[in-house]
C-alpha cells in the first residue's frame, strides 16, 4: 500500500515537473526573439518575467483588486526606471511611462504598433467587434458606428435619455429612504442601452442579458482558466448565452422587416442591420452580435460605475454638489419642465468637470494593450516585434506635477485643460473610446434630474473600491435618500 502511494506521488511530481518545464519552454520560446544576440543595437527594457506561465499577473491582479494599481507601477519604476518589461496574462509586456509613452503609442498606432489584446481577452471580446479590429478595417467599421455615437446621433437620443431617467427615478428612487447605489445605477444604465441599442424596454430577454453581462464582465481580465467555477469559464458561457439571445432578436427583427411589420426602430441594431459593409454587402450577423455585446457591457458598466463614484464624491464634497445644483437650477429655469436636449448638455460646464475629475480618480478602464508590428527602439531600448506595449491611466492621472494634490477631488482643476496625453480615461489615437460622448451625455441627463429632485448621503464614507477588472464598491454603495420638496 505504501509502495503504491509512493508511486502515485512520484507520478504526480513528474506530471507537475513536466507541466512546469513545458510552460517555461513556451515562455522561453516567446522570449527568444527578445534575446537575439545578432541584434545588439539596444538592450531590452529592464524588468522581470516573474513566475513561469503566470509572469507577474498575480501581483498585477492583486494590486487591482486592492485598488493599489499605482503601487504596482511605482515599485517597478523605482527599481527599473520609467520604462520596464513585465509578463502579464501570458504576454511579454512593456510599459513606456506617461505622458510621453501615451503620446508615442497613440501617434504610432497602425505604424509601429496596433491595438491588441491578450489571447484570453480576445476570445471573450470576439474577433468581429470594433475593439479588436485594426488598421483600415477598424477605420471603416468606426465610420459606421460614428453615425450612431457621434453628435448627430446623440442629438436625437437625448429626449429618450430624458424619458428613461425620469422613469427610472420614479420607479427606483421615489418614496425610498435608502437605495443600493451600484445596483440601482446598473439597472438604469442597462435599461437605457437596451432601449437605445435594441429597442427592448422590459421582459425576460432584458433580464437574461443583464444577468449574462455581469458574468461576462467578471471574467474579461482574468487568468484564462477555462474550467467550471472560474470567472473566465463563467464569462465564456455568458458570452455564448448573449450571442444566442441576440441571434433570436436579430431573427425576429429580420422576420418583421420581411413581413412589413417592422415599427421603424431607431436603434443601434437597425444601423448595423441596414448599413452596407466595406464592399457593399450588409454587415454579417456575427459582426452585429460581437459589436452589440461589446457596446452593451461598455456602454452600461462604465457609465454606471462612473455615476456611482460621482455620487460618492459629491456626497463627501458638499461645496462641489452645491455648484452642480446651482448650474442645473439655471438650466431648469429656462426649460420650465420641457425635456432636455443636446444644447442643454453643452451648458453643463461644472458638471462636466465633475465627470472628468471622477474619471481621473476612479477610471473605469485602467489600461490597454498595443502590439509591436515590427522591432523598434524607444528611448534607447529595444521593443521586440510581437510583444505587448501597454499604457495605464494611473501613470499620468496621479502625477503631482500635472495634477497637484492628485488624491484630492477637485473638479475646478479642469477649468483649464490638462496637458495633452495626461488625461486619458478614454484612451487615445484611432482606438479612443467611440462612446465617450454617449457616456458623458447620459450621465449629465441623469445628474440633472437627480440633483434637482433628491438629496443623498453615502452610508459608508470609507467604503473601499477594488478593480476586477472594473471598479467594484465593497458594499454596493448604499445611499440614504431624501426627496426634495
Amino acid at each position: 500500500m505504501l509502495k503504491s502511494n509512493g508511486l502515485v506521488m512520484v507520478k504526480k511530481l513528474l506530471m507537475l515537473t513536466s507541466f512546469k518545464i513545458g510552460w517555461e519552454l513556451a515562455i522561453f520560446q516567446e522570449w527568444v526573439p527578445s534575446f537575439n544576440v545578432d541584434n545588439p543595437k539596444a538592450p531590452l527594457p529592464p524588468g522581470s518575467c516573474g513566475l513561469p506561465f503566470l509572469g507577474e499577473s498575480l501581483e498585477y491582479l492583486s494590486a487591482s483588486r486592492a485598488n493599489r494599481s499605482l503601487e504596482f507601477y511605482k515599485v517597478r519604476i523605482a527599481k527599473y526606471g520609467e520604462i520596464f518589461k513585465t509578463h502579464l496574462l501570458l504576454c511579454l509586456s512593456i510599459s513606456l511611462g506617461a505622458p510621453e509613452g501615451n503620446k508615442f503609442l497613440f501617434a504610432n498606432e497602425n505604424k509601429l504598433v496596433q491595438n491588441s489584446w491578450p489571447p484570453s481577452v480576445l476570445k471573450l471580446l470576439g474577433r468581429h467587434g470594433l475593439a479588436t479590429k485594426t488598421g483600415e478595417e477598424h477605420m471603416k467599421a468606426r465610420r459606421i458606428f460614428a453615425s450612431f455615437f457621434g453628435p448627430g446621433g446623440l442629438q436625437s437620443f437625448v429626449p429618450r435619455m430624458d424619458q428613461t431617467v425620469r422613469s427610472h427615478l420614479d420607479q427606483c428612487w421615489e418614496n425610498k429612504e435608502e437605495v443600493m447605489g451600484v445596483e440601482t445605477l446598473k439597472q438604469f444604465t442597462f435599461s437605457l442601452v437596451a432601449d437605445l441599442f435594441l429597442s427592448i424596454k422590459d421582459g425576460p430577454e432584458l433580464n437574461s442579458m443583464a444577468h449574462d453581462i455581469e458574468l461576462y464582465l467578471g471574467g474579461i481580465m482574468q487568468l484564462p482558466l477555462d474550467f467550471p467555477g472560474t470567472s473566465y469559464h463563467k464569462a465564456r458561457l455568458a458570452r455564448e448565452s448573449l450571442l444566442q439571445t441576440l441571434g433570436t432578436i436579430i431573427s425576429r427583427r429580420r422576420k418583421a422587416i420581411k413581413e412589413g411589420q417592422d415599427c421603424g426602430h431607431h436603434d443601434l441594431l437597425s444601423v448595423l442591420m441596414n448599413r452596407p459593409h466595406n464592399q457593399g454587402d450588409l454587415i454579417t450577423d456575427e459582426e452585429i452580435k460581437d459589436n452589440i455585446v461589446l457596446f452593451l457591457f461598455a456602454g452600461h458598466d462604465t457609465s454606471s460605475i462612473t455615476l456611482a463614484a460621482i455620487l460618492k464624491y459629491l456626497s463627501l464634497n458638499p461645496h462641489c454638489l452645491h455648484e452642480v445644483v446651482k448650474e442645473q437650477k439655471e438650466i431648469a429655469k429656462v426649460k420650465a419642465g420641457a425635456p432636455l436636449n443636446w444644447e442643454d448638455t453643452g451648458k453643463m460646464k461644472y458638471t462636466s468637470w465633475v465627470i472628468q475629475e471622477t474619471l481621473r480618480l476612479q477610471p473605469p478602464v485602467q489600461a490597454a494593450f498595443r502590439e509591436a508590428l515590427q522591432e523598434f527602439e524607444y528611448e534607447g531600448f529595444r521593443i521586440p516585434k510581437g510583444c505587448k506595449v501597454f499604457w495605464s491611466v494611473w501613470r499620468s492621472h496621479m502625477l503631482p506635477e500635472i495634477f497637484p494634490n492628485p488624491t484630492k477631488f477637485d473638479p475646478s482643476r479642469f477649468e483649464k485643460a490638462p496637458p495633452p496625453f495626461t488625461f486619458v480615461p478614454f484612451g487615445g489615437g484611432p482606438h479612443s473610446c467611440i462612446g465617450k460622448d454617449f457616456a458623458r451625455t447620459e450621465i449629465m441627463v441623469f445628474l440633472h434630474y437627480l440633483v434637482l429632485n433628491y438629496e443623498w448621503s453615502v452610508v459608508h464614507p470609507d467604503e473601499k473600491i477594488s478593480y476586477d477588472p472594473m471598479p467594484i464598491f465593497e458594499k454596493g454603495l448604499p445611499l440614504k435618500v431624501h426627496k426634495k420638496v
